[in-house]
């Protein structure tokens, strides 16, 4: 009989052929480095009903936004993940979530990591939910401690760019079943499969394998049945949903066709004969006799009673904020209050909104009320717990003491917590769902009786009904707005709002929770000190300045000092150890700008030109250098710049001055105890500074830069007498032509000439 075998299939659907159709295509849109959940960038597809197979298709490729010094990009490492009705909840750096958050039991999400050097790759969903999709890509994400801190130019300037598409394979021929009437059809190796569907609204239970809203797959062995044996599940539905059947044949060679009837039937709520699938589905998951026997009794009562307890929607004016309240509950106060029996089921349903209500967290918060009726039990009888399961799309029954949300099929299991009369403490129980998916979502209460063993008991007769405070509630980011080491934003990306934590003092995670990776308080002092301290050593760079009459120089290594150390005394300490003498954006300009000056008024009082000539060099540079600062201040370009014009001056000077005096300038004294070191102390700043920076070394390498760049001054910077022209008193010859110089020939007195007028 193995010829005559139907599969009436749950889950997803493999289609091995059919014709894919695009339906859904977005622009290129740029993908930039992980850090938080606001870097991520976001795509929107939509999904068409009775869709057998839907192919996201994504192409990264990486585009040279500015070629400078360079000619190409190098691929890079990209993270995506894709999941139905909601964005995905991730953690790529790895951080802890927050406790009582609901992660697992979710729709399922699916994740792809790739290369962006424009190779196709294609997500295949088999059986997909119909409607909203939504994916998250990225630069794969690595630890920021290690990221090298270059200046603009010293690499490429890349743009990763994410191009994407949906393909999808639609079934037309889909046959509508109705309740209680018998459907016959045939299936051979021709037809392959045929799929039914039939609407579910609200009834308790269904016997029939399923997939809601979804082709069920050929290929899943869930829900296998014999030809010749009679097929039932039991489950307990979604409500407002289609549900499809898919009947193939097996593929074992057979010419035969198999005729097959098909009945779509529903139990009514007090039926106990059908209950015995119920108790031999129990039994594949319980192992003990005392605990199959209660749990199944359990059960009888839960298909007898369902109490729905109706919801008001209250919504406020904030993004992503409403709350769930009973008829009659005070609107302030944001809870309410409910009574549950031990015989009961207690149930209350509530819808999150597409697209306006998915970008925050949904919280399920739960007390048990002190009672004298429950105190007067517990103290003499027994415990009470309290379980609560939330799930979405259909209801589940609730079971103790293992911590299950059951629902028969396993479609979408719900999110358990459990509150009992054992403490204070543990009278409080809390659910959190970050991003909701948009639908119905139901929660429902069951209290449990039991032992000092931790064994359920029968409480019925003494304990009557118990007063349990509930508050449903939807908040931006998290319940506490990120706590105290976050902040909460809103965001938008691919034109979809969504709101998230932003951490401070190196916590990380969904909610600001995770202390994995806060910086010491040794660590952040040692940071502070050493940034700001290290600029003390342009005190000497000043005085020498001073002493040989350099108060321009002067004033601007103190300018230097002294923006540079509140900078960093700013910036450093994360607000620990910090003090803002102004905003920080003023602080940073300052420091950039003084600092590429004092280069710059360095090689002037090098190159040794006077009077006019000297002023403009200086004006010009402090005009230059600040609107080179205020353009792109951590650019490579404007330290170069000044640095390459201030060079080309000094040696165009050194040269002519060598040539007038016909000797070396400056004197052999300087070429040899102090320009080479000072070179030399520039150069490895240079180098700390452009090339060996990272986040987790800046402290001490910034340091060495502040130290270096001081002490290199103090070698660089001249002495104020300089070697004056053989034969020539310039403080004394005017250098017109109708006057005579003291020179050897014509073309040293041009020379002169120069000098002179240069000094004067």
């Amino acid at each position: 009989m193995a010829a005559k075998v139907l599969f009436l299939i749950l889950g997803a659907i493999a289609v091995s052929s059919g014709q894919l159709t695009k339906v859904w295509k977005l622009s290129a849109r740029e993908l930039i480095d992980y850090r938080a959940y606001r870097d991520i960038t976001l795509l929107h597809f939509r999904v068409p009903d009775q869709t057998l197979t839907a192919a996201f298709n994504f192409t990264v490729s990486e585009k040279l936004v500015s070629s400078q010094l360079f000619s190409g990009c190098d691929p890079r490492k990209v993270s995506l993940f894709l999941k139905y009705g909601s964005l995905p909840v991730i953690n790529p750096d790895g951080a802890k979530f927050p406790n009582n958050f609901s992660i697992s039991n979710r729709v399922p999400m699916y994740n792809a990591e790739f290369q962006s050097d424009e190779v196709p790759v294609i997500l295949n969903v088999t059986s997909p939910i119909p409607g909203d999709w939504f994916a998250v890509a990225f630069l794969s994400y690595a630890d920021p401690n290690n990221d090298q801190i270059l200046q603009d130019g010293l690499s490429p300037n890349c743009a990763a760019m994410i191009e994407s598409s949906l393909s999808v394979v639609i079934t037309q021929e889909v046959t509508v079943i109705l309740p209680e009437e018998e459907t016959s059809r045939q299936v051979d190796e021709e037809t392959q499969a045929m799929t039914f569907k039939f609407f579910c609204d609200s009834v308790p239970c269904l016997l029939m394998s399923y997939a809601p809203r979804t082709i069920p797959d050929p290929q899943d062995n869930n829900g296998k049945c014999d030809f010749q044996t009679l097929c039932e599940i039991e489950f307990i539905p979604a409500v407002d949903n289609w549900y499809f059947i898919t009947v193939s044949a097996p593929h074992n060679g057979s010419a035969n066709p198999i005729h097959f009837s098909l009945t779509v039937s529903f139990l009514a709520h007090n039926s106990t004969e059908n209950l015995r699938l119920v108790n031999t589905t129990i039994l594949n998951h319980l192992t003990t006799d005392e605990l199959i026997y209660d749990i199944a009794l359990l059960l009888k009562d839960f298909q007898k009673f369902w109490t729905l307890v109706p919801l008001v929607r209250q919504s406020f004016t904030a993004f992503f904020t409403y709350n769930f309240l009973s008829e009659h509950a005070d609107d302030n106060k944001g809870f309410f209050s409910i009574n549950v029996g031990v015989e009961e089921l207690a149930t209350m349903q509530f819808e999150v909104n597409y697209v306006s209500d998915i970008g925050g967290t949904l919280t399920f918060k739960m007390k048990l009320e002190e009672s004298s009726n429950l105190k007067n039990v517990t103290e003499s009888l027994y415990n009470v717990s309290v379980v609560a399961c939330l799930s979405y799309q259909s209801r589940v029954i609730p079971l103790f003491p293992e911590e299950l949300c059951f629902n028969y099929a396993g479609d979408f299991s719900g999110s358990y917590s459990q509150i009992n009369s054992t403490s204070e403490s543990n009278r409080i129980g809390t659910i959190h769902v970050p991003f909701p998916e948009p639908g119905l979502w139901f929660i429902t209460l069951k209290p449990f009786c039991f032992n000092i063993a931790n064994l359920p008991i029968d409480c019925t007769p003494d304990l009557g009904t118990l007063n349990v405070s509930l508050i449903i509630e939807s908040n931006m980011c998290t319940a506490d707005n990120c706590g105290r080491f976050g902040d909460c934003y809103n965001y938008m990306s691919g034109g979809f709002m969504f709101s998230t934590c932003v951490c401070n003092h190196g916590y990380i995670g969904w909610g600001c929770t995770d202390d994995s990776r806060v910086t010491s308080l040794s660590d952040l002092l040692i940071a502070a000190l050493l940034l700001t301290l290290s600029n003390m050593f342009f005190i000497p760079a000043a005085v020498m300045a001073i002493r040989r009459k350099y108060y321009t120089e002067a004033f601007v290594y103190t300018c230097t000092m002294f923006f540079s150390t509140f900078y960093h005394a700013c910036d450093a300490g994360e607000d620990i150890y910090s003090y803002c003498l102004m905003r920080l954006n003023v602080l940073q300009f300052c420091d950039f700008y003084s600092a590429i000056l004092s280069l710059w008024v360095t090689l002037i009082a090098m190159s040794d030109i006077r009077g006019a000539l000297k002023s403009i060099a200086h004006m010009s540079g402090a005009v230059g250098i600040a609107l080179g600062t205020e353009y792109n201040r951590t650019s490579l370009w404007v330290l170069v710049v000044p640095a390459l014009v201030g060079i080309a001056v000094m040696t165009q000077s050194w040269v002519w001055r060598c040539k007038a005096q016909r000797s070396c300038y400056p004197s052999k004294t300087y070429w040899k105890l102090y320009f080479p070191p000072g070179v030399l102390l520039v150069a490895v700043g240079l180098v700390c500074y452009s090339f060996l920076q990272t986040k987790q070394n800046y402290k001490y390498v910034h340091s060495a830069w502040h130290i270096i760049m001081a002490l290199a001054i103090t070698f660089l910077l001249p002495s104020r007498k300089q070697d004056r022209v053989s034969g020539v008193n310039c403080e004394e010859c005017v250098c017109f032509p109708s006057l005579k110089c003291t020179t050897s020939s014509w073309k040293d007195n041009k020379f002169i000439k120069s000098i002179c007028w240069w000094k004067r």
